[in-house]
């Protein structure tokens, strides 16, 4: 949903949830939101607990009454058809806490009605091979969750042992990582190997007992139906990384993964890729499939139907019945050969240009997509009940219809505000780009009769990666939403660069199951578990940062940016000589890392002279090239067009699917003749499971290298580095020249070339 080049535009799940079932939550359901918010109350005191009792940083031994861990062991129980996923929790939890404690705790099935786990303290009475749950852990569970939806889920800690349950086997996962949580441990980010162990935090207390929870435990309701993540473009993600990111989602209660199924038929970014991978992993957790995205050509080609097109259009003829037909049986065709999707995504292209008899026959752009969408959700009724379509308001398409007829109410519509800035949140009147938008999102609320949900853009591709974290908007917006009745949230999101949007991926997610959250609380709580004794430096770095770098064209914006920026930097320095010895150190000094580029990247827009700015862009370009690979910055057509460089927008995506990497610092060099000059080669750890590069040269006459092959080792953060000399011999004439460098990882991997120009003078 990003507009080329420059960005302007933009097994089905195995429990209940998300899925093709009508009806929408609105504002009359306030008796729900309130009993939202008293569940998230609930919930804080006993996290509040854990920290109290030393659990929440490096473990812990209080709690008067609370569950010992070593020794301990999980009972886990549910219906064959919630098996998966409910066996899935019980793992989680005996895995987590056998590493908090330093051995091992079991996990073993119980014949007992229902769904749920039961932690049994070494002793217990109900620990041995045929035990069950000790009556007084259960009796309030019950009473907690009736009532309440399929995600509401339950916990409770105490002498006999804990207890963690919910209405839904995805329920139970839940349960499970919260009481995690009240343990100590905490969720911060997908484990990307760039984090090198430091995505999580576990405490490691041999002793550890878990605090007791106040009275029948507590409870807790996700408030909104659709927590997505997105893939969108996916220059970055991989199989691998999007198990890694499932693993996180559940984690933070996100219950919806969206993947392209081919992103602007490109054939790059395709569902098929990694479906062997992602299908499994969703399955074992809940997660809901959802498949599709930009656009309608991907399944009606045009050079395979020419006659469904009119010319200056990418789209389809969608008032010819014949080739509406062959667009649903092509979607139809490929849900059913993959029933793990449980959500397919209707989209025209991204910058679709409609042909005017379409637009004329249904009386306007939404009107005449709403026939499209409507089309196959009837087709799809029919063939695969249990799938439900989605579409976009966004472009063109933003404004409800107006004509016809309107969506089914069973579509979900999804809201994508593109043109909207993050100075501002969307209902504040004083934003003249956001207005409009929450004008129309609150037309939306009025005029959909199914499940409405909003496409976040908190992470942007335009932003380059740079440190934005508007929580304070963010916050905003969900009470925005929440009182129009708006029943889900999602946003994008890039392995390549999740450590600078780490905080803002975290409020989201929390966004979409409390949307009342309060920013500022949020963020004192995630600084303390996150970065201990520096959380105060770490603070000022986030207030240094928050500013939307949608406004950097205006020098005296970008000014303050710049300023802001070196503050921060301050701030990190503080914070690196603070945890000088701490695990926590990692983590900011890849920020500190990462707000290198940022300055650099900045330092381009104040620039005032044409010779200043090229020694901005090649700063920035040396560091980008850098720091691509280290989860700090995305290498897009976006970043690549910053320094003054050239990509197709398609081209970003095989660079992040290569094992390894190898290029030249400088590809260009000028020497005399008869003269010399340094030529240096590095080789870059892309997936971070360590290579070998070897390379080779190839020179014209009269150019000769010190050495003309060798081998190149990576291994993570650890590049590998050649300096070479490049000899010019006295006879040769001037002029330009071209040495090109080959390169294989482990031996068999072609690698993509690299070539020096040498200029002789």
């Amino acid at each position: 949903m990003h507009r080329h080049p420059d960005d302007r535009t933009g097994t089905a799940a195995a429990a209940a949830g998300p899925g093709p079932g009508p009806g929408r939550r609105t504002v009359l359901r306030t008796a729900a939101v309130g009993a939202t918010a008293v569940a998230a109350t609930a919930l804080a005191a006993p996290e509040a607990a854990a920290r109290k009792h030393g659990t929440g940083g490096t473990g812990g031994t209080g709690g008067t009454g609370g569950t010992q861990v070593a020794g301990s062991a999980v009972l886990w129980w549910a219906p064959d058809a919630e098996a998966e996923v409910v066996s899935f929790a019980a793992s989680e939890l005996a895995g987590y806490l056998g590493r908090i404690v330093s051995g091992p705790v079991a996990a073993r099935r119980s014949a007992r009605p229902g769904r749920g786990l039961a932690l049994l303290p070494a002793g217990s009475p109900s620990s041995g091979a045929h035990g069950d749950v000790p009556a007084s852990l259960g009796a309030g569970a019950d009473r907690l969750l009736a009532g309440r939806g399929p995600e509401a889920h339950t916990f409770t800690v105490g002498a006999t042992g804990a207890l963690a349950t919910g209405n839904g086997a995805r329920a139970v996962l839940y349960a499970a990582y919260a009481l995690l949580e009240h343990a100590g441990v905490r969720f911060f980010a997908p484990a990307f190997p760039q984090y090198e162990g430091r995505a999580e935090r576990v405490p490691r207390d041999g002793g550890l007992v878990i605090p007791a929870t106040a009275g029948a435990g507590t409870v807790a309701e996700p408030a909104w139906t659709w927590r997505r993540k997105y893939v969108e473009e996916g220059t970055s993600h991989t199989a691998e990384g999007l198990v890694l990111l499932l693993d996180w989602m559940a984690k933070n209660r996100l219950n919806t993964l969206v993947h392209p199924y081919d992103y602007n038929h490109w054939g790059h970014i395709t569902y098929d890729r990694v479906r062997e991978s992602v299908s499994p992993e969703a399955a074992r957790r809940g997660i809901v499939v959802e498949v599709g995205g930009h656009g309608y050509e991907s399944f009606l080609p045009r050079e395979r139907y020419p006659d469904f097109y009119t010319p200056g259009s990418n789209v389809f003829n969608v008032h010819d019945e014949a080739a509406l037909n062959t667009y649903v049986r092509a979607v139809t065709g490929y849900l059913a050969g993959r029933p793990e999707i449980a959500v397919f995504d209707a989209w025209p292209p991204d910058t679709a240009t409609w042909p005017a008899a379409s637009v004329a026959a249904f009386g306007s752009v939404a009107d005449a997509e709403a026939h499209v969408v409507n089309t196959l959700r009837a087709a799809l009724a029919t063939a695969l009940p249990s799938v439900r379509v989605e579409r976009v308001a966004y472009g063109a398409a933003i404004a409800p219809p107006s004509a016809g007829p309107g969506f089914h109410p069973e579509v979900l519509i999804d809201f994508a505000p593109y043109e909207r800035n993050y100075l501002h949140a969307l209902a504040d009147p004083a934003s003249g780009p956001n207005a409009p938008l929450a004008a129309l999102l609150r037309s939306w609320a009025e005029a959909a009769d199914g499940p409405l949900s909003v496409y976040d853009y908190n992470r942007r591709y335009r932003w380059r990666s740079l440190p934005v974290r508007p929580l304070r908007i963010l916050a905003a917006d969900a009470r925005f939403y929440e009182s129009l009745g708006v029943d889900g949230l999602g946003s994008y999101s890039e392995p390549a660069d999740w450590l600078p949007f780490e905080a803002v991926h975290l409020f989201s997610a929390r966004l979409a199951r409390e949307p009342g959250t309060d920013p500022d609380a949020w963020l004192a709580e995630y600084l303390a578990d996150r970065f201990g004794p520096a959380a105060g430096a770490l603070g000022e770095y986030f207030r240094a940062t928050a500013a939307d770098p949608d406004g950097l064209a205006d020098p005296s914006y970008a000014a303050a940016v710049l300023a802001g920026y070196r503050s921060a930097a301050t701030a990190l320095d503080s914070a690196l000589a603070a945890l000088a010895g701490r695990e926590e150190r990692l983590v900011v000094a890849l920020l500190r890392s990462h707000l290198e580029l940022a300055l650099a990247d900045v330092t381009i827009s104040v620039s005032a002279t044409a010779a200043s700015r090229a020694t901005a862009r090649a700063a920035y370009r040396a560091l980008l090239e850098e720091r691509r690979f280290r989860g700090l910055v995305l290498q897009d057509i976006r970043a690549v067009q910053r320094w003054g460089g050239s990509l197709a927008h398609r081209d970003g995506y095989p660079l992040y699917h290569l094992p390894a990497h190898a290029s030249l610092v400088s590809d260009r060099v000028t020497l005399a003749r008869g003269g010399s000059a340094a030529v240096r080669l590095r080789a870059q750890d892309v997936d971070w499971r360590g290579h070998t590069v070897t390379w080779s040269a190839s020179a014209p006459p009269g150019l000769t290298l010190s050495a003309a092959s060798g081998a190149l080792t990576v291994s993570g953060a650890s590049d590998g580095a050649r300096r070479l000399t490049l000899t010019a011999a006295g006879s040769l004439a001037p002029g330009t020249h071209t040495v090109v460098f080959a390169f294989t990882g482990d031996g068999t991997v072609p690698l993509p070339p690299a070539r020096l120009t040498v200029t002789v003078v």
